[in-house]
């Protein structure tokens, strides 16, 4: 369930379109996603100039229309957990994104209060994007998702000790502006080498971590569980670039036998791709591991 009116559908915005934000983003024939190809900060050399750019309306009427009815009817007409998700990228990743992804980075190196001010903007956006969410849905959800993507293959985009500089203090203002707002668990999405970043989300209040990108350096689901699983549930870890795009059903059948052995004791897993299955992928490794999930994942697990 996410607010989705105040966006423009992939259908109706052709090979480019302009988001709110200002941000300019184009498709390619070849491709199925939408990537930035141009920024709106990126030629803003000083704060005052930054304090000119207008930012978006976090409390637009037309960003809620209809989620209480929806969410409320959800709560009352069924059996499954109500998963609140606004489609907004993180503070890290929008300062990337209006900016531009090599001059953020030189900002947090360079220009410190500059990367500051611009994280403290977009920080008050989504705190008012999640009061005007939780405000229509708050009762009725049991998990709120947040993202991030402040890492890659293989480490964080960032070093630890700038993330926890520059960074951190607004996920922290943000994450717990949420919990403030809502019993519902805080699922935390961020791609990548995340681990040694993942005593920090423990601390700022994380309690779901997503998706688990078992690829990516340092992402073994044995040492996730052993390090953090008493205190951190995982939700994916069923690899999606090599195994199922790649393997045989029989590999897909080991990769999550293994992912369940792994962090299923004692609960705190749930189950499903690293990310988006993507069209290369066939129908019989979906069905595989949608089927092995069913043969393996049956509890009590053995600690």
């Amino acid at each position: 369930m996410n607010p989705s009116k105040s966006r423009k559908a992939p259908d109706d915005i052709g090979d480019s379109y302009m988001d709110e934000w200002g941000i300019v983003w184009g498709k390619s024939e070849s491709s199925l996603y939408y990537d930035p190809i141009d920024h709106p900060l990126a030629k803003v050399q000083s704060l005052g100039e930054l304090g000119n750019h207008t930012f978006p309306n976090p409390y637009d009427p037309k960003r809620v229309e209809g989620l209480r009815e929806q969410a409320e009817a959800l709560y009352n007409n069924t059996d499954y957990a109500v998963i609140a998700d606004a489609p907004q990228q993180g503070i890290f990743e929008t300062a990337c994104l209006l900016r531009g992804f090599g001059n953020f980075l030189e900002d947090i190196a360079l220009r410190e209060n500059f990367a500051k001010e611009l994280l403290s903007r977009i920080c008050d956006f989504m705190i008012g994007l999640y009061n005007h969410f939780l405000s229509a849905t708050g009762e009725y959800v049991q998990v709120v998702i947040v993202g991030d993507d402040v890492a890659m293959q293989d480490r964080p985009l960032i070093s630890p000790l700038l993330y926890r500089r520059v960074v951190k203090p607004f996920h922290g203002k943000l994450w717990s502006s949420i919990k403030k707002r809502t019993e519902a668990y805080l699922f935390l999405h961020a791609c990548g080498s995340v681990y040694p970043l993942i005593p920090d989300f423990i601390e700022l209040g994380v309690d779901i971590l997503n998706p688990v990108q078992v690829s990516a350096a340092d992402m073994s689901t044995q040492r996730l569980k052993k390090e953090s699983g008493e205190k951190l549930p995982f939700w994916g870890a069923i690899d999606t670039q090599k195994i199922l795009p790649y393997g045989s059903p029989e590999e897909v059948e080991l990769e999550v036998k293994k992912t369940i052995e792994d962090l299923a004791p004692g609960g705190g897993y749930v189950l499903c791709a690293v990310h988006n299955i993507q069209a290369d992928v066939g129908p019989e490794n979906i069905l595989t591991m949608y089927s092995s999930a069913r043969k393996y994942g049956n509890y009590p697990k053995k600690q």
